[in-house]
Order: structure tokens, then sequence, then C-alpha cells
């Protein structure tokens, strides 16, 4: 385990973390994900060294980090933050920027590695206003792998790219954080950004991780319907989800009798709102319709286990 948190406790004018548990493995990708507020960079700040929990523990490659006895400043944690804005320095070129932390700042080898890492070769002497966004956030990764970090912190890195290119700008930057076999440690607001780079999910509310599990496993059987509507739309037979992949929509048959409220035009379907019928109790649904059941005032619904 290269990282561990026990009952980690923050509070400003109020709690802002309260008895937070984190157990991350050498080489995994995770994510903090939770709503503006949540606690979530601030947790970050802490395994960073830059903001001091209350109470708690924190092990990095089972060493004591922090505790009531100890507190290891940030430049000696052998961690790489990546800020939301790449916090390339405008005056200096890629390979000056690239070699700022090193102590060797005449590593040409290095410089070469690390551009090839990227996938940016023949950058040396560009300057940061001559990137694109995505070229800036790899050369921010390249930087801090080019200190050797452990772990890997990176707050909301994608809040500043365009909607547009930021699917191809996280695959990008996950091939380059598996090959570089690193640690990282993501902060996130956006859950369809979470699942895309994940492989597990820390979900923080109210200042609590309520769930810490695979992109699979929260999305399909989340532990409460907070974490389940986080995700997108969920429906519920009791405290059983059903996610809009899990239902099927017939005229005829199904599992349950469903009755049209209200459908909703969204351009390539309708969104109907629906009352689902199960053992004479009735119950709310949201479901996607392109088979023209939005006329219908009555239909059939059946249900997949995940």
């Amino acid at each position: 385990m290269i990282l561990e948190l026990k009952q980690i406790n923050k509070s400003f004018d109020r709690p802002v973390l309260k008895d937070v548990d984190l157990e991350v493995q050498q080489g995994q990708i995770i994510s903090i994900l939770g709503k503006s507020g949540s606690g979530k960079s601030t947790l970050l700040n802490i395994i960073a060294g830059f903001e001091t929990a209350n109470s708690g523990s924190l092990h990095i490659n089972e060493e004591v980090i922090f505790d009531k006895k100890k507190n290891t400043e940030p430049q000696d944690r052998n961690i790489g933050f990546v800020f939301q804005n790449y916090a390339l320095f405008p005056h200096l070129d890629v390979k000056a920027n690239l070699l700022f932390g090193v102590k060797n700042r005449k590593n040409k080898t290095l410089v070469k590695k690390l551009l090839e890492m990227v996938g940016l070769e023949g950058y040396e002497k560009k300057y940061p206003h001559e990137l694109s966004g995505g070229e800036q956030q790899r050369i921010s990764i390249a930087r801090v792998l080019a200190t050797d970090p452990d772990i890997i912190l990176l707050d909301e890195p994608f809040s500043s790219v365009d909607t547009l290119l930021k699917a191809q700008i996280e695959e990008d930057l996950l091939k380059l954080i598996k090959k570089s076999r690193k640690t990282a440690i993501f902060v996130t607001h956006d859950a369809k950004e979470a699942m895309a780079i994940s492989d597990k999910i820390a979900f923080i509310y109210n200042g609590e991780i309520i769930q810490y599990d695979t992109p699979q496993n929260i999305y399909y059987h989340p532990k409460s319907k907070v974490t389940a509507s986080f995700f997108g739309i969920a429906n519920f037979i009791d405290e059983q989800c059903y996610r809009l992949d899990q239902i099927h929509l017939d005229r005829q048959e199904g599992m349950y009798k469903a009755q049209l409220e209200h459908a909703v035009f969204r351009g390539e379907y309708y969104e109907l709102h629906i009352s689902v019928t199960v053992d004479q109790r009735q119950y709310p649904f949201i479901v996607f319709d392109q088979n023209g059941l939005h006329t219908e005032q009555e239909f059939y619904i059946s249900l997949d286990e995940k």
C-alpha cells in the first residue's frame, strides 16, 4: 500500500472532513469525487502537506508522514502536484520548465525522455503561450514526473479544457500516467470524468467518504441515493438501483406495467416520466424512449440485474 489515511479530521469555521479513511495501492488511479464544498480539495491539500489535519494519520510507503507527533513538510513527502492552471513559468521555455525542480538542470537526456513519454518531442524551446491547453497539461505532468514522485496529485485537471477536447485529453492523460506506472489521485466534481479515468472512486459528501469502490460498482451498486443521483439518472425499487441501460420497454409484454405520466422531447429521444407498478406499489421512473412509446399511455418494462 502506497498511501493510507486514517481518521482524518479537519475544521475551519465548521467541520470540513470527518473521520476520513482511504487506502491506495501502488499504481492505482484514484478519483476523489464530490460537489463543490464537499471537502475533496482540502483532502488533496492535506495529502500534499499544504493543509494540516486536526487529527488522524497519514502514511506513505508505510512511513508516518503525519500524526499527532509528526508533520512532514510538503517538499519532503516526494509528492508531485499538478495545479488547475498547470502553473508553468511563462518566461521559461519547455526545457527549463521541465528541469525547474531537478537538481541537475543540464540533464538533456531526462528532457528528451520526458518529452517522448508525453508525445511532445522537439518542444524543448517552445514557451507556454505557444502550447495548446492539452500540451500545457502534458508538460505540467512531465515536469512532475521529472522529480520521480511516489504519488501524483491533480486538482481538477480538466476544468479549463474545452468540452470538445476533454475526452481526447482524458484518454491521453490516462495513457501517460499508466505508462509512467505512477500512483495518481485526482480531484473532480465530474462523475463521468471520474468513471473514465479511475481504478477506484472515493465519493465524498459533506466531508465524509460515503463510498469507495470501482467505477462499475459505485455506478450500478450505489450505497445511498445521494451517491446514485450524483452519477446520473437512477431509478429505485425499494433500495435497488436501476440505470437506464438496465431498463427495457415493450408495448406488449414485460416484468412490470408502466403508466406514462409525461414525456419530454430531447432531440434524439424522448425522456419518459412513468409510474411502474410492482406488487401493487407505484415507483416513479425516468426512462429514455427511441421507439415511439411516448404516444402510449401504458406499456411494460423489464429490468436487468448487474
